[in-house]
């Protein structure tokens, strides 16, 4: 499973393509996005392989029935602000939301801020 996710991650991070990893506990997921965080890193990028991709700095949030909108909403605008003034051929910024299925408990439904998030591109 850590090679799937691996090449799914790097795929994804390199087009701007969203990404949805889901698993069981212990597929891999936490390890692969560590790997991924740990290779993308453009030409400081200790591989051949990888020194030819942008460099990849991942902004994380932590999900939980606690979860809001605006917490979501924030997190994209601190991505947004990582990647204002760089290259987009070079470098991006993204967005992990770990354990997500946890903020589907949350009464202010913060998932919904996704929807525009994604598929406009838009903070």
């Amino acid at each position: 499973a850590l090679k799937e996710n691996v090449f799914l991650m790097v795929v994804c991070i390199e087009l701007r393509i969203p990404l949805f990893l889901v698993g069981k506990p212990g597929s891999s997921k936490s390890l692969a996005k560590s790997v991924v965080s740990d290779a993308m890193q453009g030409d400081l990028a200790s591989s051949d392989f990888f020194k030819r991709m942008k460099q990849a700095h991942m902004v994380s949030f932590q999900c939980s029935p606690l979860a809001t909108p605006e917490s979501i909403v924030k997190t994209f605008k601190q991505c947004r602000m990582f990647q204002k003034d760089k290259d987009p051929k070079k470098f991006v910024s993204v967005v992990v939301l770990d354990e997500i299925g946890l903020a589907e408990d949350s009464p202010k439904m913060p998932l919904k801020t996704l929807h525009p998030l994604l598929e406009d591109g838009v903070v």
